[in-house]
């Protein structure tokens, strides 16, 4: 009979002690998703830029014309039922819209809202980091043709324009269009309901969606730096998803799972000051590193070393580029060479990095900063903060810049290589160090091309930038650990990084 009594005790213990993690988490269709980094905007024409307001705002809130199919990076109907290319320069595409779409303000979604969108895109007193990303000196005019149709014309040949159509966001024709918002307004299936920037952002579902109902009812985000944190969290049911989880923290094969993400990380030399504008010693920066030390130990057993700033899966990589070999006897080498030619090898080398750039990103810059110094190079290290972060690595740059180094992530899910090297090589780019007139053509006419010519001077590109420049210490193709609460069913992909659509998690049955 004791036996009983206490069985039943227990019971009831666990019923009160659920019942009060379900209640915290807003009912059983409620839930929490906790974050590596604050949320310090939600402008949608930065969303493709910057991650963390991408995993909130892209195709939650805010829709696309397509979407990128994750298992081939082609492009697929969203907003958009079709395209067509009305040009042999396909500068001019047409674009046949989802009829019966609403906004969450209550704005029929048209021809003439999507010129709205696009035009705020291109709006100079925004100065959309998506724009800049995206398009460079580019620009896109819209032209309405009737209620469903429109034309996107560009001034210069666009021929994947259904992709870069997958990277800009439908905003409201109510939205400003004239400064940054704090309320995004889009067509998906959840709508903001309220952002705290000091302490959580919350979202609904959107009763008015034109698309299939999601499971979710409302998502409560929430930051948390820690990564051990955040996987606690998730363990005691103050979490159901809890993002950049350190491997050491991912212990439960029932929670916990390793996926590559479409992130890729490299130290950039983000000004090439003496010593760094001697390829020798650039040259011994690569070489320094030690690669596979990392793999399994600092970083997560799915890491793949990388060639260039691009996944294989991305048209234009190129797979001829080999990884550098841990070789310190050669980098000692080369800096005594440089040494003896009068390159101030001994001058110090600032190193920046951010923990918010993934787990444990402190760990692998200390290491990295050891082997430099084992071959003879003066490399400091400053961890700063996010907001700090983000201004140092854009233009415009401080003058008279001490040789710099700058450990930096970067998200290409999108299947093409312009993606990536136009912002980060071009002498445009808004990212870009270089100014190299060879560089430049190369992805001037590439940008223009279609098919195996497009991919050919994409790889040229890579070869060059990644043979002869050598502008950057490329590292690692990167895997995520993200736990997911056993009451959902969710699975990451390598869009997660950027993208994490609340429409694709489930509840299971047990839990309904």
């Amino acid at each position: 009979m004791k036996k009983y009594i206490v069985v039943k005790m227990g019971l009831a213990i666990s019923t009160l002690i659920f019942s009060l993690a379900a209640q915290a988490q807003g009912g059983s269709k409620d839930i929490k998703i906790v974050l590596a980094t604050v949320l310090d905007t939600v402008e949608p024409c930065n969303m493709m830029t910057t991650s963390d307001t991408g995993i909130v705002l892209r195709q939650n809130i805010v829709e696309s014309l397509t979407q990128m199919d994750p298992k081939n990076s082609t492009a697929l109907p969203l907003l958009a039922t079709s395209w067509k290319q009305m040009d042999e320069s396909a500068s001019t595409w047409r674009i046949t819209l989802r009829k019966g779409v609403k906004y969450h303000d209550g704005s029929d979604f048209n021809a003439e809202a999507v010129a709205s969108a696009i035009n705020r895109l291109f709006s100079p007193q925004l100065g959309c980091r998506d724009r800049i990303r995206l398009f460079g000196k580019n620009k896109l005019t819209p032209k309405v043709v009737d209620a469903n149709t429109i034309d996107i014309i560009s001034d210069q040949p666009l021929p994947l324009m259904p992709s870069y159509l997958a990277q800009i966001g439908m905003t409201s024709p109510k939205m400003d269009s004239l400064k940054l918002t704090r309320q995004p307004i889009g067509t998906g299936p959840y709508v903001l309901a309220s952002w705290d920037p000091a302490q959580n952002l919350v979202v609904k579902r959107f009763e008015g969606y034109w698309g299939k109902k999601p499971e979710v009812q409302q998502a409560t985000y929430v930051w948390r730096s820690e990564p051990a944190l955040r996987a606690s969290m998730v363990a005691v049911g103050e979490a159901d998803i809890g993002t950049a989880i350190a491997l050491q923290d991912a212990t439960n094969p029932k929670t916990d799972f390793s996926y590559l993400n479409s992130e890729t990380t490299r130290i950039r030399m983000l000004s090439m000051a003496p010593p760094l504008n001697d390829v020798r010693v650039r040259k011994a920066l690569n070489l320094a590193i030690n690669r596979q030390a990392f793999i399994g130990t600092v970083l997560s057993p799915g890491v793949v070393p990388a060639t260039q700033y691009m996944l294989p899966n991305i048209a234009g990589h190129n797979p001829a580029l080999k990884v550098w070999p841990y070789d310190p006897n050669q980098a000692k080498q080369l800096l005594k060479e440089a040494r003896a030619a009068g390159v101030p090898v001994d001058k110090e080398i600032i190193l920046y990095g951010g923990a918010h750039q993934h787990a444990n990103a402190a760990e692998l810059l200390e290491s990295m900063v050891k082997m430099w110094q084992d071959v003879g190079l003066n490399v400091t290290l400053k961890m700063i903060e996010k907001v700090q972060f983000g201004a140092i690595r854009r233009k415009p740059y401080a003058e008279n810049r001490p040789p710099t180094l700058f450990h930096e992530q970067h998200d290409n899910s999108s299947g093409d290589a312009i993606f990536t090297l136009l912002v980060y090589y071009h002498s445009t780019g808004q990212l870009s160090d270089l100014a190299d007139p060879k560089i430049d053509q190369l992805l001037d006419e590439g940008s223009k091309s279609t098919g195996d010519k497009r991919r050919r001077l994409f790889q040229e590109a890579n070869r060059i930038i990644q043979q002869q420049i050598i502008p950057d210490v490329m590292l690692y193709h990167m895997a995520d650990q993200i736990r997911v609460s056993t009451r959902l069913e969710y699975h990451p992909n390598f869009t997660t990084g950027g993208k994490l659509e609340l429409s694709d998690i489930k509840f299971k049955n047990d839990i309904k």
